[in-house]
């Protein structure tokens, strides 16, 4: 069954390929200015709503208790589930039209997914309609090539979730969940799509088709997709070749290596771009073919096509239009192409003075950061009940040190005999717990500061007594306040002029971010925008990104110019802040094609 299913599927995939290319990069642009301008709308009606300056994590709370807010965002998401359902109807309508073997055009694929994603939205589909919008964000199968698709969960959660064997564990069965789910969804789709089902019904008729084939099935749509990166392979290779030849034609001084370098990053990315729009196609082509073949339908005789200028000029115009708005596309920041042009100037932040290479928060960590050249470290600073001023993230001692009571309610005799440093490694046992004078005195004239305020509510005089360390150890150029907390921002503002302050959020959501009492910006990467950097730097403030720990992560707050990036691995954003614009398999592939002595 695997050699008619693929050579079926792959056949109806690519029937009218042009079509469908020309759709997905209409789909993505249309979906960019829509959306852009409904954020910007949605932004500025909620803030008018709520009488606010910012929106962040302090008053997100506000948005779901004003009326106008919900019905708002109920607004916005409904739109979002629509233009998610369009893209999927539109490639559940495609693959169907090859695999009856017959050829559309880009407009009318356009009209009809239009009209049956707006069917899906029928009262008895929408709870399902909704429930499925995040779940096919998250999916492991490539549903969907717009921006949706590529969801990804917080990183700062997700290294949450990992550091807990046992939260990690359930969030890996909810995934595996949700994918299976999804599997059965995926053969519902063409029932509601192409029939005008129900959803209940669709699912019910799901579950007879793959009833004692769910494994083979599985296995089926894996071949398949499998057969589809075989042949990306195979024609990527076909490129280098044929590139490589035709670089050699000629009697360039270099042998060729800068003429094909420039059409290789050309054509890669155009590649890309194509790779991006027929992974979700050769999935749905593959479930139709399936879907199709459980029915018992047989698949009608192709249609010999009609060989004139007539009937061929609409087809060469279309493949030309496809081909030539793909090249545009693909230079685009929609199309993969780097956010922005990295700046100079970035500055890596060791978080928790340097997590990952020694106990967090400790002088030791410190010491590391200072030896490996690191530019600034960023600390967290909370108060003992006897008013110490001690560096520890956690509200309690438990996960560094085995001690199950609140900082707050713990003198500070009690901290300095806690060991902070064998939960780490043997090598660090008896790391203790510092003061922010220690750090201070460890990090003077060798490292700047990024100290976080931990607001808890149980704090007193937090600010004064912070920045009277700081004036006293003489490092008011050297240290900079940061907080959640906009209140404690503003007083060290008050306090000390001199000392910048360092707002850190979630997200930020605002018209104008020049609050006068904030010197700077730390979000969070997953909310991290090309747009929102720009804008806070025009204001003059200082943007930061935390915590970037994956090479996409950092890659993307490089190139997008960011003044700092906050990781718990200072050595790989070093690598990367140098290595931004090198293809490293672009240099290894040239090396091999043209080898030294061909370059003399």
């Amino acid at each position: 069954m695997l050699k008619p299913l693929v050579r079926a599927g792959l056949g109806a995939g690519l029937k009218s390929w042009p079509a469908v290319l020309l759709f997905e990069i209409t789909y993505k642009i249309a979906g960019y200015f829509l959306f852009l301008n409904l954020w910007e709308l949605l932004r500025s009606a909620m803030l008018r709503a709520l009488g606010v300056s910012v929106i962040g994590q302090q008053n997100i709370g506000l948005v779901f208790r004003d009326p106008m807010c919900v019905l708002l965002l109920l607004c916005a998401f409904l739109l979002l589930a629509f233009y998610v359902y369009l893209e999927v109807t539109a490639l559940v309508l495609y693959c169907e039209e090859g695999w009856q073997g017959r050829s559309i055009s880009v407009w009318r694929l356009w009209r009809r997914a239009f009209s049956r994603s707006l069917a899906l939205f029928h009262l008895r589909n929408l709870p399902v309609v909704l429930a499925l919008v995040p779940v096919i964000g998250l999916s492991a199968l490539p549903l969907a090539n717009g921006f949706v698709g590529k969801v990804q969960i917080p990183e700062f959660i997700f290294d949450y979730i990992k550091g807990a064997p046992a939260l990690f564990a359930v969030f890996l069965a909810v995934m595996a969940g949700l994918n299976v789910l999804l599997f059965f969804y995926l053969f519902a789709f063409p029932g509601v799509i192409l029939e005008g089902g129900r959803y209940r019904g669709a699912l019910r008729e799901s579950g007879r088709l793959l009833k004692g084939r769910k494994i083979k099935t599985a296995l089926a749509l894996l071949v398949c997709m499998l057969a589809f990166l075989l042949v990306a392979l195979l024609l990527s290779a076909c490129m280098i070749l044929l590139l490589w030849l035709w670089s050699k034609w000629g009697a360039a001084p270099d042998g060729g290596r800068g003429l094909f370098t420039f059409h290789y990053l050309k054509l890669s990315a155009m590649g890309g771009v194509l790779l991006g729009v027929l992974g979700p196609v050769s999935l749905f082509s593959a479930v139709l073919s399936l879907y199709h073949h459980y029915r018992g339908d047989v698949r009608p005789e192709p249609v010999p096509a009609k060989r004139s200028l007539k009937f061929g000029l609409p087809g060469v115009l279309s493949v030309a239009a496809a081909l030539i708005l793909l090249g545009i596309f693909s230079e685009t920041e929609l199309g993969g192409s780097p956010y922005a042009v990295p700046q100079a100037g970035t500055v890596v932040v060791s978080h928790r003075a340097g997590a990952a290479f020694a106990p967090e928060n400790t002088l030791a960590a410190l010491e590391w950061s200072i030896r490996e050249g690191v530019g600034m470290a960023e600390i967290d600073v909370q108060q003992t009940r006897d008013g110490r001023l001690i560096v520890l993230h956690d509200t309690d001692f438990q996960r560094v040190a085995g001690l199950n009571q609140k900082v707050w309610e713990t003198d500070y005799a009690t901290v300095r005999t806690l060991d902070a440093g064998s939960h780490f490694s043997a090598e660090f046992a008896g790391e203790r717990i510092p003061t922010l004078d220690e750090m201070l005195e460890a990090a003077k004239g060798k490292i700047e500061l990024m100290i976080e305020l931990k607001a808890t509510g149980h704090e007193t005089d937090l600010v004064p007594r912070t920045i009277e360390r700081i004036q006293a150890a003489g490092m008011e150029e050297q240290c900079v306040i940061a907080s959640m907390d906009p209140d404690l921002l503003r007083q060290s503002k008050e306090l000390a002029p001199r000392i910048n302050t360092v707002y850190i959020t979630v997200m930020a959501f605002s018209e104008r971010y020049d609050l006068p009492y904030v010197d700077g910006y730390s979000v969070e990467t997953g909310f991290l925008t090309a747009e929102l950097v720009a804008t806070l730097q025009t204001d003059g403030k200082k943007v930061y990104a935390w915590t970037a720990n994956s090479d996409a992560s950092m890659l993307k707050i490089i190139r997008m110019g960011t003044d700092g990036l906050v990781t718990d691995n200072p050595p790989l954003a070093e690598f990367f802040l140098n290595v931004t614009d090198r293809n490293y398999f672009l240099d290894s592939l040239t090396d091999l094609l043209y080898p030294a002595a061909d370059r003399k």
